[in-house]
């Protein structure tokens, strides 16, 4: 148990060689540390790190310890003394030379003396069966050991629900069982996880404390859950910044002729470019607030485009009618992204567009629907439909940056996972759509003052959305790691 019990709990992550504990340290910490190689026993000291402080004073910290290295020898070896604990403590072992045992010998030190708590990574790609040549002699060790041990499953992949993520820990659990120390079994994946998954690994840590530390770890645990709260509002009310900027968006076109035409062009090209702009923009802030940086940020930028949520060829025909598309062939029906705009006078629609590079020299032409010969001024502006799907995108592209742990390699979404969060997000969108359309109404004006309450409007109703989203991916996050402070 830690020195100063009433304000100190210590956790010690420990595993097999190579299994990614360094890995989940960064991401619980959200800043790079230690070393992190695709080789075994590259961390062969216990490292101790600060997790998370409260305003009392109470503090969370982590131990990165050695990988178990020869396991089976070990055991067989701590079998034969009558005190195998104090035998595997005394003993001397070249660092070098016997490095497996030497960093065994670190990591068992460490729980002994440190650990409040123990978190035991698996390998989660591997089936646990397969598993067990290593897992079993490694328990029996921390068996001997008596503290309380929550198995946490890393290397877990493609995601497919929330029902198969309880299959799949059951299936481990059935591996671990026979284990007295093991009080549970927990998906957190150093790469993929999703932040709200790291409180309900807090509220699993205080599941195993004694009681008389459950007032500090519930103050730490709250203290996580305030700042966590204040960065998904911040993130949606930046999104609706977005969206806002857009809603109230506009170019006037003037002029008749090939002039109107040309002037049609500049402006899609206008309303695309601060759109992107906006959208890097505010990616960039997501970003940071979720603790990414470097070259966590370049790769999420590199793999956004593919997330983009489809606006279908009905967007254009709510508008223009199958006739106009027409003038198109299969190209125009078939856009899956870009600016869908829509001009207007007065009210009347003059045309929809699906913006791509395909289009852009098409502009003015036949996509029109009839000449305007009149001199009035046009507006472009951004369609009610176009809105939505922009909306829709850019919670998206918040589950990509909220899914994001600090682990080494690329980032990539997988496709299953990408079409799982799109389903989310709609199926949670659609009952907001008359609410939205009502707030689209407000850039009918094209006034960039109402910025500000289209914003709070937006922000509002995301806030609300986007939790609904994450408690549907992670229904055990509802009461955790999704209760507001304000909440009853």
């Amino acid at each position: 148990m830690s020195q100063d019990i009433s304000r100190r709990i210590t956790v010690s992550i420990t595993s097999h060689t190579n299994i990614g504990k360094t890995t989940l340290i960064r991401t619980l910490l959200r800043r790079d540390v230690g070393k992190v190689l695709d080789q075994a026993h590259v961390t062969d000291q216990n490292e101790q790190f600060t997790w998370l402080e409260s305003d009392e004073g109470d503090r969370l910290d982590i131990w990165d310890t050695p990988g178990f290295g020869n396991s089976v020898q070990l055991l067989k070896l701590l079998q034969k003394q009558d005190h195998p604990i104090g035998w595997m403590i005394a003993h001397v072992w070249d660092r070098f030379k016997d490095r497996p045992l030497w960093c065994s010998q670190q990591a068992l030190k460490n729980v002994r003396d440190e650990a409040d708590v123990v978190l035991y990574l698996v390998n989660a790609s591997e089936p646990p069966m397969l598993a067990g040549g290593y897992i079993h002699p490694e328990m029996q060790l921390l068996d001997w050991l008596r503290k309380p041990v929550l198995v946490t499953l890393n290397q877990i992949g493609r995601e497919d629900g929330d029902s198969e993520r309880k299959e799949r820990e059951r299936q481990w659990f059935d591996l671990f069982k026979q284990y007295s120390v093991v009080q549970g079994v927990i998906s957190l994946d150093s790469f993929s996880r999703c932040w709200v998954l790291e409180g309900v690994l807090l509220e699993d840590i205080q599941r195993l404390l004694p009681a008389h530390v459950h007032a500090t770890m519930t103050r730490l645990t709250d203290s996580w859950r305030a700042s966590n709260i204040k960065v998904f509002k911040k993130t949606m009310n930046r999104i609706a910044h977005v969206v806002a900027r857009a809603v109230c968006d506009g170019e006037d076109v003037t002029g008749t002729g090939a002039g109107r035409k040309a002037g049609v062009t500049r402006a899609v090209q206008e309303l695309n470019r601060r759109l992107d702009h906006d959208t890097r923009l505010a990616m960039q802030d997501l970003i940071e607030w979720h603790g990414l940086e470097g070259d966590a940020a370049l790769k999420i930028h590199t793999q956004l485009h593919d997330l983009t949520v489809p606006i279908e060829s009905s967007v254009m025909e709510e508008t223009l009618g199958r006739a106009a598309i027409g003038g198109f062939g299969g190209a125009a029906a078939g856009t899956a992204a870009g600016a869908a705009i829509d001009a207007t006078t007065g009210g009347m629609s003059l045309g929809l567009f699906a913006l791509t590079g395909a289009f852009l020299g098409a502009l003015g032409l036949a996509a029109w629907g009839k000449e305007a010969e009149a001199e009035e001024t046009l507006t472009i502006k951004w369609v009610p439909k176009f809105l939505d799907g922009l909306t829709q995108d850019l919670l998206l592209r918040y589950l990509a940056v909220a899914h994001f742990g600090r682990g080494r390699g690329e980032f990539r979404v997988d496709h299953d996972v990408s079409a799982l969060w799109k389903r989310a997000i709609s199926n949670v969108y659609i009952p907001y759509e008359g609410e939205f359309r009502e707030i689209w109404k407000a850039g009918d004006s094209h006034d960039p003052r109402n910025v500000h309450d289209v914003t709070a409007e937006v922000s509002t109703r995301l806030i609300k959305i986007a939790r609904q989203v994450l408690i549907g991916l992670y229904p055990i996050s509802e009461k955790i790691s999704l209760r507001d402070q304000d909440d009853p």
